[in-house]
């Protein structure tokens, strides 16, 4: 049986082609993850909009005790609104489904707060509007960026199309990162659950020496330890390997 020790549900944005894919790969041995998709389009407004669509998902991933827990998975979707935004779109879930909710954004704050960082350097696949509205929540939540870029930072909001960010690879997700990376950085953040980057996260923490942390990663990682599993699972960074 496909997760005969947990199941987990994902709400993705609808033209995500990249978080199923890496959640998969993640999930260790008895676990299996299961997606319901929500409306999306990668704009400020569009980020906001699909929280319309939360509650349908909510009850299409509680259908007869299908998953154990629901992660909303989107980075900047969550982090709108602030942490008063992200408690109403977690209650909202839980009270829907009658099961326990993580964001994007719940996972990599307690990502970073186990990893005892507080300076963070972010690499996006955004444009300019995205990345300033990201910066600001994070830093709100008592986490400093020392610098932020985006892929698509020269596009205007309405040019970017999610399936562009879904076609970066993970060697577009390495060379931001390193781009961002700088002496005063505790950790590296690849940020949006659209932007593969599993591949090159060991590969950064070897170079750099500092812990990198990935939305996908943070969010398979948070959903298992709300679960109480504690596997490590090797070749994805830090975070899993010894959290």
């Amino acid at each position: 049986m496909y997760g005969y020790r947990a199941r987990i549900g994902l709400i993705v944005p609808s033209s995500n082609t990249v978080c199923e894919q890496e959640v998969a790969a993640l999930c260790p041995a008895g676990v299996a993850a299961y997606a319901s998709r929500v409306l999306f389009e990668p704009t400020l407004d569009g980020l906001r909009a699909m929280k319309n669509h939360v509650e349908r998902a909510s009850l299409e991933l509680s259908s007869e005790g299908i998953c154990q827990v629901i992660a909303f998975c989107c980075t900047v979707g969550s982090l709108l609104g602030g942490v008063e935004g992200e408690k109403e779109l977690l209650h909202l879930i839980e009270k829907t489904a009658g099961i326990p909710a993580i964001t994007t954004a719940t996972a990599v704050s307690a990502a970073f707060d186990v990893l005892n960082v507080k300076r963070v350097a972010v690499a996006t696949p955004y444009t300019s509007e995205i990345n300033r509205s990201e910066k600001e929540s994070l830093e709100r939540r008592g986490i400093y960026v020392t610098d932020i870029q985006g892929y698509h930072e020269t596009l205007a909001p309405h040019e970017l199309k999610n399936d562009r960010i879904g076609r970066l690879t993970p060697e577009d997700a390495y060379a931001m990162a390193q781009k961002v990376n700088g002496h005063d950085n505790e950790a590296i953040f690849i940020s949006c659950t659209n932007f593969r980057a599993i591949e090159i996260i060991e590969r950064l923490e070897r170079e750099t020496g500092k812990p990198v942390v990935s939305s996908n990663q943070a969010t398979l990682w948070y959903a298992l330890r709300k679960l109480r599993i504690k596997d490590w699972i090797k070749g994805f960074g830090r975070l899993l390997k010894e959290y």
